[in-house]
């Protein structure tokens, strides 16, 4: 053996996730043991979050034209901000389906933004 060899350890075994001793956090990934939400509230879920990407492609395009038509510096970074805003809130809507209230709160808060965008849009 070479003392290379000799000096490696074995790595601890990774515990297991269990519902009882730790919190899996609001934000995550459904787990297998989590039951299915209801298809009312995901249909509900996925056509305001549909609307607001829809907003969003609209202000994309209007973006697009008033650049080639000599936008100024500040319009293109204030437009994406706002948008990423709105996405990351409905991100995180969908992130926290299993819980209450959230969802509906993160879907709430990512409007403004996406309405500030607009108009941000259409007053330039």
């Amino acid at each position: 053996m070479t003392a290379v060899e000799q000096a490696r350890t074995t790595p601890a075994a990774p515990v297991p996730f269990t519902a009882e001793t730790d919190d899996p956090g609001v934000f995550r990934f459904p787990a297998p043991e989590d039951p299915p939400p209801g298809a009312a509230r995901m249909l509900a879920m996925a056509l305001y979050g549909t609307a607001l990407g829809l907003t969003g492609v609209g202000v994309g395009l209007y973006a697009v034209v008033a650049v080639f038509g000599g936008a100024p510096g500040w319009y293109l970074p204030a437009l994406g901000g706002l948008t990423l805003l709105s996405v990351l809130l409905t991100a995180a809507a969908f992130l926290a389906i299993h819980e209450r209230n959230l969802p509906w709160w993160l879907l709430i808060a990512a409007a403004p933004p996406m309405a500030a965008a607009v108009a941000v849009a259409i007053s330039y």
